[in-house]
């Protein structure tokens, strides 16, 4: 069946742009209105940070460099995304370590843990099948939605609402990508059932580990500052 008339490229450049806008957002927000929440200053926030923006930043530019059919050089770029995606994980995980002796430490750092395993896991989906735009597209896509919570909470923190909100937010910019492919193809696309179904996973298990003691002393033993 024919694609209905969807320019793509313009909806994956798009949504990329409003990931990144709700990230700056959601930081620059909270730093703002509610700055007694914020963490105890320490390099590895700034370093996280700088990786993390400059992952978001990439992947608006790799998305216009697509719709400006410019895919030699997407290509060329592309490579420094390992790099990215490396100190996200190399950084994200000392962070959960450094601040573990924080009052919401071990909220943080269970969340923590399921973003960094559903963006390494979809991250090297969408380097497995960068030779398959349609499958590439969408897991790079969604390596950016499985770590976009934390902006998305202090969003949240920032207007001052019910924390907890920020949980059917996510889902909700997760559910646009489903959307689309059900507009554009009246089904949904592998990739994006496979994405998505992580995310949901990791959402689940992290609300059902926050309740259970025997994951709190696994990661006080791994987490703890010795």
């Amino acid at each position: 069946m024919a694609e209905r008339h969807l320019n793509m490229p313009n909806f994956y450049l798009n949504f990329n742009l409003i990931i990144l806008s709700l990230v700056v957002l959601g930081f620059g927000l909270n730093a703002m209105t509610n700055p007694s929440t914020l963490p105890p200053s320490h390099k590895i926030i700034w370093i996280h940070g700088l990786i993390m923006f400059g992952w978001y930043v990439l992947i608006v530019i790799q998305s216009g460099l697509i719709r400006k059919k410019q895919t030699s050089l997407h290509r060329k770029i592309g490579y420094s995304s390992i790099l990215l995606a490396i100190g996200i994980l190399i950084s994200g995980i000392v962070m959960s370590k450094v601040h573990y002796n924080r009052p919401d430490a071990f909220l943080f750092s269970t969340i923590n843990t399921f973003i960094l395993i559903n963006f390494t896991i979809l991250y090297s989906l969408g380097i497995v099948y960068r030779t398959k735009p349609d499958f590439h597209k969408r897991f790079m896509l969604l390596a950016s939605l499985s770590a976009v919570f934390p902006g998305l909470g202090r969003i949240i923190l920032g207007l001052q609402f019910n924390q907890y909100l920020s949980v059917p937010l996510w889902i909700m910019l997760v559910l646009v990508l489903g959307t689309v492919d059900w507009m554009t193809k009246k089904k949904i696309h592998p990739a994006t059932w496979i994405g998505s179904s992580l995310i949901f996973i990791g959402i689940g298990l992290t609300l059902y580990l926050l309740e259970n003691a025997a994951w709190k002393e696994l990661m006080d033993q791994l987490m703890a500052n010795r």
